[in-house]
């Protein structure tokens, strides 16, 4: 008898679900010498392609940028937020605007 099409599905997310966080381990690992190469430069695609090849990744590309978007640039990005904060709460100089008309400056 053939399974129906949600049978087939409920069947293979078990099989499958999973599969991401295998690569999270190593990734996590290397994530100090992965920043590093990207300071200095290197594209995203040049450091996965040298570690897919010595074999201590395994993930395809575009699950290794994934990987880079969540914990790499979303750091540093969330330092220099946090960094422009502080800035804007210390900056007291600089355009105010305010809202109420004074008669004598529309003499």
């Amino acid at each position: 008898m053939t399974k129906t099409l949600s049978e087939r599905i409920a069947l293979f997310t078990d099989k499958y679900k999973n599969t991401g966080k295998k690569f999270l381990p190593v990734f996590i690992a290397l994530k100090p010498d992965i920043e590093q190469a990207l300071q200095d430069g290197w594209t995203v695609y040049q450091v996965w392609d040298t570690l897919y090849d010595e074999g201590k990744i395994k993930c395809s590309y575009q699950w290794f940028r994934t990987l880079v978007n969540r914990h790499i640039t979303n750091d540093s990005k969330q330092k220099q937020h946090k960094s422009s904060a502080k800035t804007a709460t210390t900056d007291q100089e600089g355009f105010r605007f305010n809202s109420a008309t004074e008669k004598e400056e529309l003499i």
